[in-house]
């Protein structure tokens, strides 16, 4: 009888092994998640921004060397954040695929335990393997994105000197 019990300890615990990567990534996406949140909202207004420079410009009045030089860094900067949206979008696709993977570790890992087929053996250290790779994919995405930031925060500065 206490090895069934055992046995059943140590089924929940490789099941719920798997979760600890699942929190330390899901801390990843939510960090991510609000870089990508305060990234499109900067595009959104600079973009307004542009607008109504364009709107300036289709009333025939002339925009000022300020004006010009200013409407240069917002294309500069938009093209800028637009690819960071792009690596943060990918960070988190592969956070977020990661945490898939996690998840399916410890379904197979249960079934396996259920059911012990010879495939399955081998199955959850591979998914499992799998998503910490997607996680490291996750996180380098990431840090590009926190090189690119610092060159969009030098077009604004230098835009405003």
């Amino acid at each position: 009888m206490n090895n069934t019990i055992l046995t059943g300890i140590e089924a929940i615990q490789a099941i719920l092994a798997p979760a600890l990567g699942i929190s330390a990534t899901a801390l990843l996406l939510l960090n991510m998640h609000n870089r990508y949140t305060s990234t499109i909202n900067r595009i959104r207004l600079l973009n307004e921004e542009r607008r109504r420079h364009h709107i300036k410009i289709s009333r025939n009045e002339e925009p000022g060397a300020y004006e010009q030089f200013r409407y240069s860094s917002i294309t500069s900067q938009l093209t800028m954040l637009m690819q960071r949206c792009k690596e943060i979008r990918n960070a988190i696709l592969y956070t977020m695929g990661s945490i898939l993977l996690f998840v399916l570790t410890s379904i197979v890992i249960g079934v396996n335990i259920l059911f012990s087929s010879g495939i399955l053996r081998s199955a959850p250290p591979l998914i499992f393997s799998a998503g910490m790779i997607m996680v490291l994919i996750g996180i380098i995405y990431s840090a590009k994105d926190v090189i690119n930031s610092f060159k969009v925060t030098e077009v604004e500065v230098k835009g405003d000197m």
